[in-house]
């Protein structure tokens, strides 16, 4: 049975919290603690009666759970409160050090964790009100899918199809909160589009955006970017605030958050766990209030298999997942991207051009489009300065005309073999990768063709960053017989 019920008087409630643990002294303790900060708390001695209170209290928010108790452990409570109350948000507590139970609570479905001796009491209060303000971002996002209407546009990022949608819905629900959003998606997709309409959405939007590429700063000057450094701290430095500090009561965007190095990973973690950061030679931390945004093109799960990302780190990162689709699979979204961009060049450079022909849409929605969103933007670019009417044709865009040499019939780079007698003799699975990878080798050679072999002109045209379009253009010159190397020109 339920051991003891408190409710706050003097402030209005946060959330409606249950401290479940066996320690009596503990309870009243953290209740006293909940209950200045204005949260409206009940406790429980074991999970039992905790779980009696979830089926006979009025709605409850977040519970706070020990994971050793007598009776049903901490785990197995977790387990019965998703499953009959999923709506519930959890943050367990377990001893310093049991690091692999927490992460395996938040496996489970648990919120967050918080360690035995506790630091702050207002470590246990933040962490019940993210739990409680994630609650109701969940509870707002329930009430978005049944009245959001239809969206063609959010922020910067166009797209009327229905996992366009989806991504609208999760983004606008994660605006107003502070809950830290990690955005997933392929290069090209406009993972940093997500980013700032998020933050133009936010109760932070009148503050500063700081963003930064982690894959492009030098791994020994990664945590003097993110954290600054003292004077001192390098021969002839002055002192120097961080992106965290000059993006203080903002939000900071980390873009190839894979690529951060493990030591400042661990650094990070503080930040987002404590809200503090230390400067490179500094011996105090300072505390900062910081949104945090990340983003990569990267399998972070994959990383922390290899030990080269943490997973404490991830969790802390993926409280809002987003999912941007890749341009071939929203195709339905590709007229209203082109158009955009037509709009948007044509006025930029003083041009009268009105549409895209027939033939050239046929041919934009049938491209494969590696490079996404970017990769299209760069060809409705391409194509606006190469027309010479008020409409876009096919010989503008930069796939349109046959700029490939022949080859024997059915190489690897011949574009008659898409479509010609050689594909079809094969069996479906075998065709469909010989004309993907003649795709794939008859685009590099024509833009390097077009760039004079400038790899980086050749990267930037297709939408690509310049490692992953060398790594294309090694595949697809692996099996060339001419001795083709790698081309470092650009």
């Amino acid at each position: 049975m339920p051991s003891e019920t408190t409710q706050g008087a003097t402030k209005a409630p946060k959330a409606h919290v249950i401290v479940v643990d066996d320690e009596p002294a503990l309870r009243r303790s953290l209740a006293r603690v909940l209950l200045a900060e204005g949260f409206d708390v009940m406790t429980a001695e074991d999970g039992a009666a905790a779980l009696t209170l979830l089926s006979t209290a009025r709605a409850v928010d977040v519970v706070l759970l020990d994971v050793m108790m007598p009776g049903p452990s901490g785990m197995e409570v977790l387990a019965r409160i998703k499953e009959q109350h999923p709506e519930v948000e959890v943050v367990m507590m377990t001893a310093f050090g049991d690091i692999d139970t927490a992460v395996a609570a938040v496996r489970q479905g648990a919120y967050n964790f918080l360690t035995k001796p506790f630091g702050p009491t207002e470590t246990v209060a933040l962490a019940l009100m993210q739990a409680a303000e994630h609650k109701r971002l969940v509870d707002r996002t329930r009430l978005l899918e049944q009245r959001l209407v239809e969206h063609e546009r959010f922020g910067e990022l166009i797209g009327r199809s229905s996992r366009m949608q989806d991504v609208y819905r999760i983004a606008l629900g994660a605006a107003p909160t502070t809950s830290t959003v990690l955005i997933l998606g392929e290069n090209g997709t406009g993972k940093e589009l997500v980013a700032r309409a998020i933050h133009q959405h936010s109760l932070r939007s009148d503050r500063p955006l700081r963003a930064i590429n982690c894959g492009a700063i030098p791994e020994t000057l990664v945590e003097t970017e993110l954290f600054g450094s003292m004077r001192g701290a390098f021969t002839g430095a002055q002192d120097r605030p961080g992106l965290f500090e000059l993006a203080d009561k903002g939000t900071v965007f980390l873009d190839e958050i894979g690529d951060l190095p493990l030591s400042a990973q661990a650094k990070l973690l503080r930040a987002l766990a404590e809200g503090e950061i230390k400067r490179v030679g500094a011996t105090e931390p300072k505390t900062v209030d910081v949104r945090v945004i990340a983003a990569t093109n990267v399998d972070l799960k994959e990383r922390i298999a290899s030990g080269r990302f943490r997973e404490d780190l991830y969790y802390r990162l993926a409280v809002i997942p987003v999912h941007l689709p890749p341009l071939r699979q929203r195709k339905e979204d590709i007229p209203l991207l082109a158009y955009h961009f037509l709009h948007k060049y044509a006025r930029r450079s003083g041009r009268d051009i009105k549409r895209i022909g027939v033939e050239a849409l046929r041919l934009l929605r049938e491209q494969p489009w590696p490079g996404n969103v970017r990769q299209l933007e760069n060809a409705i670019e391409h194509a606006v300065v190469m027309t010479r009417g008020d409409s876009i044709l096919p010989s503008d865009l930069p796939f349109g005309r046959d700029e490939a040499p022949a080859e024997e019939d059915g190489a690897p780079g011949d574009t008659r073999a898409f479509w010609g007698d050689t594909l079809s003799e094969l069996p479906f699975t075998q065709a469909k990768e010989k004309a993907a990878f003649a795709f794939e080798r008859a685009y590099v050679e024509r833009l390097l063709k077009r760039t004079s072999n400038n790899v980086s002109e050749a990267a930037r045209q297709a939408g690509m960053d310049r490692s992953n379009f060398r790594r294309l253009m090694k595949k697809v010159r692996a099996t060339s017989d001419d001795g083709a190397g790698d081309d470092d020109e650009g």
